[in-house]
């Protein structure tokens, strides 16, 4: 995996995380891989509020909605085909679990290698948590080991954005009634932190993994998520 100068999420469009996850899903399952570039729009079409727009499968635009997906642990390069369903993404087409629970596994298992330091983004959020009842973007652009001060402002701005988003929809964290803050939703802040999944070997060992590492990384089922915890998939 690549190492980053500073957090990063992948940005390629504003969709509700439960309808984008769908349309992956669904094109995956429905197209093979010669068809799957222009078929991923007819799934937008089908599950995300406003439809493909001006996406129509050139190689570009599938390239940009293919690697958030990769990002988000959905597709593994398959042995037979070009694209296989993640455990995880199968374990949500099958409603073992839902929306929330497949970002809140994501979230407690991802790790990052920034700055030649494995870092795990959701465990540093919630430090935050210790001392604050409620934190806003500016509380994420200061966690040191993230190194956002080297992006642009607008940069920086969206990748906090991403991850408060992100943490919104797996119920991690809600707004306050102060606009623009943020506080725990869900889950308590001692079992998140100690369900957090942290990388145990070197830097370079995680800079040597492939992208089926990274998406059974992402895909290790956590046992904060019930049915995993009651001895699920």
């Amino acid at each position: 995996m690549k190492n980053q100068e500073s957090l990063y999420f992948d940005i390629w469009r504003k969709a509700n995380f439960k309808d984008l996850i769908r349309a992956y899903t669904a094109a995956v399952e429905k197209y093979d891989d010669d068809e799957i570039a222009v078929g991923f729009g007819e799934a937008l079409d089908a599950y995300v509020d406003g439809g493909k727009k001006k996406y129509i499968g050139t190689s570009k635009q599938w390239s940009s909605a293919y690697t958030l997906g990769r990002e988000l642990g959905v597709f593994k390069d398959g042995k037979y085909r070009r694209y296989d369903l993640s455990s995880l993404a199968i374990d949500f087409l099958k409603s073992r679990i839902v929306s929330s629970e497949y970002l809140l596994n994501y979230l407690l298992n991802l790790n990052q290698l920034i700055n030649s330091k494995v870092v795990h983004p959701l465990y540093e959020v919630l430090q935050l948590f210790r001392e604050n009842t409620t934190i806003d973007k500016g509380f994420i652009y200061n966690i040191e080991v993230f190194n956002l001060y080297n992006r642009s402002p607008e940069n920086r701005s969206q990748i906090a954005n991403i991850l408060l988003n992100r943490m919104l929809d797996a119920r991690i964290i809600q707004s306050s009634a102060i606009k623009g803050y943020y506080q725990l939703d869900k889950y308590p802040l001692e079992q998140l932190i100690q369900s957090c999944v942290f990388w145990d070997k070197s830097p370079t060992d995680f800079e040597k993994l492939t992208h089926n590492d990274y998406v059974d990384m992402i895909s290790a089922p956590n046992k904060l998520i019930k049915s995993y915890r009651l001895g699920g998939s």
